[in-house]
């Protein structure tokens, strides 16, 4: 008997999905846990999954098509099964988030709701070109600019455009003479973007933050990273070391710095339950990492247990999953502590908004040449790092947040100790 293959939670925060790919094709055997399609949840691109055996009878979704869970994405069944009721009823219950455009005939592709697509003032007719592998931004702005892809070199994975490669790009479309005006654009939100808008409000609304700042020397720190990084390439360059990661960043010395503190801290690592606090025991550290169209915060689970170049063989593993759309919900959520760092970007000081239910984020900027009274008195030059630390009032008083700043400000200016 047919049944309906259909959109399933596959994170936490997920309400909807925006299709990617069939797996499968129509005609294709499945079984229970084949994959059979990709859906791009809040957080990443996800593997869907069958749980019914039988024939992929009917594709009922297509490349962009925007559904909540529960709507259905295909028929799978017998060959040759009448699936036409199936279907027709499917359309009348179907989850979705918009009125559906028109009935379907039997045997017909159920119509799904699908984003409003981006329409600029003045369209540009594509030219028919050969696949093209780009981000769904960067075709919106494409089609905002009259860009034409097929002109644009891609630095994303695999090669695939994204939206940083259109920066500065020629348009190819009907310029707009000086002085005149253009049309508003409505761009819809992804996915992740939606969730960050929800969850950024909720936490900014409901947990009452305040801010701590400390400034703290990384003069020594930074030399060690030269160090230790030299070391490193010359152990690859000689064929040793394979175990060890090829670098360490400053990330990963804050990360370990901020593992190594996080015990001693109890209050740090607890959380807001209403009526009671939740007291984690573990130090499990998440780092924010930038996307094309938000960011995520990958965990490195047991992070105290780590050495230095455990987490940093983590940190690179985490990073580069995020990016390509590939981590798992176990992988992003359920953190303990936050670190956000915008040094790499130029940025020297930032709040950052806490990552509910944690009860602190710490935000991190770049370093600055200062100079500074030495031991003797005289003035030398160091390089001076502000550290930005938001706890949520309710549970971190200011005295304890403090005190979790001054040790890990310990770490940092002696950064021998950490393992």
């Amino acid at each position: 008997m047919a049944k309906l293959a259909t959109i399933t939670q596959l994170s936490p925060t997920m309400k909807e999905g925006v299709f990617v790919e069939w797996v499968k094709k129509e005609g294709d055997a499945v079984k229970p846990g084949d994959v059979i399609a990709a859906i791009e949840t809040d957080k990443a691109v996800m593997d869907l999954e069958a749980f019914d055996a039988g024939t992929l009878l009917k594709q009922l979704a297509q490349k962009g098509d925007k559904l909540l869970v529960g709507a259905p994405v295909a028929v799978i069944g017998e060959p040759g099964e009448d699936f036409s009721a199936l279907v027709a009823g499917a359309g009348a219950k179907s989850p979705a988030s918009a009125a559906p455009e028109t009935p379907a005939a039997p045997e017909q592709k159920q119509p799904v709701n699908r984003a409003p697509a981006a329409i600029p003032a003045e369209s540009v007719p594509a030219k028919p070109t050969g696949r093209i592998k780009a981000s769904p931004l960067a075709k919106k702005i494409a089609a905002q600019t009259g860009t034409d892809l097929s002109q644009i070199e891609g630095t994303g994975p695999q090669g695939r455009i994204v939206s940083r490669d259109l920066a500065g790009a020629p348009a190819t479309g009907p310029r707009v003479r000086a002085g005149t005006r253009q049309n508003n654009t409505k761009i819809p939100m992804t996915p992740m973007r939606q969730t960050i808008a929800t969850r950024l409000s909720e936490s900014k609304q409901t947990v009452p933050h305040f801010y701590l700042s400390r400034t703290v020397n990384f003069s020594a720190l930074l030399k060690l990273r030269l160090e230790t990084n030299a070391g490193l390439e010359k152990l690859h360059a000689a064929g040793s070391g394979a175990h060890l990661p090829k670098k360490v960043s400053v990330n990963d010395f804050i990360i370990a710095a901020v593992a190594a503190t996080l015990p001693d801290h109890p209050a740090v690592m607890r959380q807001f339950m209403g009526d009671h606090f939740l007291q984690l025991g573990n130090a499990d550290v998440g780092f924010a990492v930038s996307l094309e169209d938000g960011l995520i915060t990958p965990i490195i689970r047991n992070a105290d247990q780590l050495t230095l170049f455990e987490i940093a063989a983590a940190s690179a593993d985490l990073a580069a999953r995020a990016r390509a759309r590939k981590l798992k919900p176990e992988e992003y959520t359920g953190g303990t502590f936050t670190i956000s760092n915008l040094g790499m970007m130029g940025i020297t000081s930032f709040q950052a908004i806490i990552n509910a239910p944690e009860a602190a984020i710490l935000a991190v900027g770049a370093s600055e040449r200062r100079a500074v009274e030495g031991k003797d008195g005289s003035i030398v030059f160091a390089d001076m790092l502000t550290l930005n630390l938001a706890c949520d009032h309710r549970v971190v008083d200011g005295a304890a947040g403090a005190a979790f700043l001054g040790d890990l400000a310990i770490y940092l200016e002696n950064p021998g100790v950490i393992r």
